[in-house]
């Protein structure tokens, strides 16, 4: 006698060797967009968000609080002072520290640079405009915010822990801890630390800066060339990476 066939295959293990023959379906692209272009308006707009911070030292210039410092000045010795007191800083944000596999994290402060620069002057390499719209960029963020952190709010906080009897340098160095600690709050523009940390040490330089100079016009000179240098080399690195 013949042998027995073998029970038909039910309709699920069919379907499944069927979806199993069928070859996978290709991956969802997201559609491509365009990189951004330079725009004047784009710039005007992102040059008057610094400007957000005008309340805070006109609220400390009515309370009487000396926003310039009491030896304020912008002679040329000045200018020397504030080229010798940003090298550091210039230095530091320069050099590749985000190789060390300790420091990696700053890869997000280098490529949240990167982001502002491609927003702020496109991708095509333009010295000169490029030049223009730096200087536009960092005087507008220099004089606005070294106002509102340096001025008014060091200045307050000082003034305020002066009242509850410390010590000159105990309320100088709890001013100088207190604004570099808001300033970098707000500039924390990472989902990790990298940039609060960042921030928060050059917040320290700027103030102590001013309370050793007791000049405003030494930290906004100092935050002016950190920021036009930054902004020009990363110009040049998003630049050369949209080609």
């Amino acid at each position: 006698s013949a042998p027995p066939r073998p029970p038909p295959p039910s309709s699920r293990a069919t379907a499944r060797r069927i979806v199993a023959l069928q070859p996978p379906d290709p991956p969802i692209e997201p559609p491509k967009q365009p990189l951004p272009t330079f725009c004047w308006r784009n710039l005007l707009i992102l040059a008057a968000n610094p400007a957000a911070t005008v309340p805070v030292p006109l609220i400390a210039w009515m309370c009487k609080i000396q926003l310039g410092g009491p030896a304020f000045s912008i002679a040329p010795s000045e200018w020397i002072l504030s080229a010798q007191l940003v090298a550091p800083l210039l230095a530091l944000s320069l050099l590749p520290l985000e190789k060390i596999p300790r420091l990696s994290s700053l890869s997000e402060v280098t490529r949240a640079s990167k982001t502002i620069s491609l927003y702020a002057f496109g991708t095509r390499l333009a010295p000169l405009r490029t030049l223009v719209a730096g200087t536009i960029l960092a005087a507008s963020a220099a004089v606005f915010e070294e106002l509102a952190f340096r001025g008014a709010l060091m200045g307050a906080t000082q003034k305020l822990l002066a009242v509850c009897s410390l010590s000159p340098r105990l309320a100088v160095g709890g001013a100088i801890c207190t604004q570099a600690l808001v300033f970098g709050v707000l500039h924390s523009y990472t989902a990790s630390r990298a940039y609060f940390i960042a921030a928060t040490v050059a917040g320290a330089a700027f103030g102590g800066a001013f309370a050793w100079s007791r000049n405003l016009a030494v930290p906004v000179l100092m935050h002016f060339v950190l920021d036009l240098v930054a902004f020009g080399f990363c110009h040049v690195q998003v630049s050369r990476a949209s080609e």
